[in-house]
């Protein structure tokens, strides 16, 4: 599959997401904010039907039977395996390891426990990844409706990172989305 190929499919699940289970997003639903691993279920879930039936997708997948990855291991000492994985179960290598998943729902308030771009190629590399990406939800609290305003950086096996994060949406895609959200959940 190519990176094109990927990144549409990635931005189909991600908008699904966003649109479907707005209330896991919005401050107004409750007092904490959703965890990474609860927007990579969602993710994932809406991911899959997207991807050949030939792919696994696993969220905080770590089966290898390898030591934690040094590279994902935060000061405080706190490993991150990557949100979500697209693999085949039980195989190794980059014909077998399509995409690696990485999602933070807020850098600006979380940068101890957020990886940088630099550790998640570490990870893609030693694994085999063929892609990378590293979602930054940048997720607000705009008022009780909140607001989303994600970026994405990815990383290829064979040219590495992308020098720095870009909106996943035009301007005007992410005004359609947040219209399409507001008419579904605020009314």
């Amino acid at each position: 599959m190519q990176l094109g190929d990927v990144q549409a499919r990635v931005r189909i699940a991600l908008t699904t997401s966003l649109i479907n289970e707005w209330s896991l997003f919005a401050p107004s639903t409750g007092t904490s904010h959703p965890t990474e691993r609860s927007i990579a279920f969602h993710f994932g879930w809406n991911l899959r039907p997207l991807i050949d039936e030939s792919w696994d997708v696993d969220c905080d997948y770590q089966r290898s039977g390898m030591m934690l990855e040094p590279s994902m291991t935060f000061t405080d000492g706190i490993y991150r395996a990557p949100d979500l994985i697209v693999h085949r179960r039980g195989r190794i290598g980059p014909e077998d390891n399509l995409l690696l998943v990485v999602i933070s729902a807020d850098f600006a308030s979380s940068q101890e426990r957020t990886p940088t771009m630099e550790q998640v190629n570490a990870v893609q590399m030693r694994f085999g990844y063929r892609y990378a990406v590293w979602i930054d939800l940048q997720l607000r609290e705009d008022g009780p409706e909140g607001r989303v305003r994600p970026v994405w950086q990815w990383s290829t096996l064979e040219e590495g990172p992308e020098r720095s994060p870009h909106p996943v949406y035009a301007s005007r895609e992410l005004k359609s989305i947040t219209e399409a959200i507001k008419t579904m959940f605020l009314g």
